[in-house]
């Protein structure tokens, strides 16, 4: 009995012992695992506080870049803006100018049409001997050299009869200029208003107070044209 007390004790110790030392074990490994967890959750904390760190840093980045995006598109929004202003105002002045020389084209066309209505008789008769007596002069300095050796006859074309005396004048002036016979004929046409018209076939010298206006207003309208060039 004793020898089977003391196996018996002595296997209970060995067992107490061996559960001690379990239990050390345990506890040991149990530390070791809750070191390793504080680290591990040090660890993430870390890192969590790292990716919080880069989440802010990369939304102030793209907050940035969205805001100089948006700086970017309204400055070219109010450039485009500025530029269509521009032009819009640059073809509204081109359609005003356009607008006036078209009315400054018609005045002058208006004028000359007025201009021929509102002569009277009276200075229409008057005007014509002026102009028929100017037109003579000027005649004995007008180069006939392109008329035709062909043409033997010309019409002398004035708004009102023509004098004999005026006829045998220019008759005169155009034999010393060609150097040669060309018979003359008077006609009567309203058409030239006032001055004298002499017809060598297709050719023609004008001094009619009618081509003279037209002229004026040619003049006028090159002045004009030049003028809206300009500006």
């Amino acid at each position: 009995i004793f020898t089977l007390h003391r196996v018996f004790v002595s296997s209970v110790e060995g067992a107490r012992q061996r559960l001690e030392r379990d239990a050390e074990a345990a506890r040991a490994r149990e530390t070791e695992l809750n070191g390793k967890i504080r680290l591990a959750d040090e660890e993430l904390a870390t890192r969590r506080k790292q990716l919080d760190q880069l989440e802010q840093k990369m939304k102030g980045e793209l907050e940035a870049e969205a805001n100089k995006h948006r700086e970017e598109l309204i400055a070219k929004s109010r450039a485009d803006a500025e530029e269509i202003i521009t032009k819009a105002q640059s073809a509204a002045q081109a359609i005003r100018r356009d607008i006036e020389k078209q009315m400054e084209m018609r005045i002058i066309d208006h004028s000359v049409n007025v201009l021929g209505n509102v002569l009277t008789r009276r200075a229409k008769a008057s005007l014509e001997k002026d102009l028929v007596e100017e037109f003579i002069e000027q005649l004995k300095s007008v180069d006939m050299s392109k008329i035709s050796l062909d043409i033997r006859h010309a019409d002398v074309v004035t708004c009102a009869p023509l004098a004999d005396t005026d006829l045998r004048r220019i008759s005169d002036v155009v034999k010393a200029r060609t150097g040669r016979d060309i018979s003359l004929s008077s006609k009567v046409d309203p058409g030239p208003l006032a001055g004298v018209i002499i017809q060598f076939g297709s050719l023609q010298l004008d001094g009619s107070l009618k081509t003279a206006i037209k002229d004026a207003a040619v003049a006028l309208k090159a002045d004009a044209e030049r003028t809206y060039q300009k500006n």
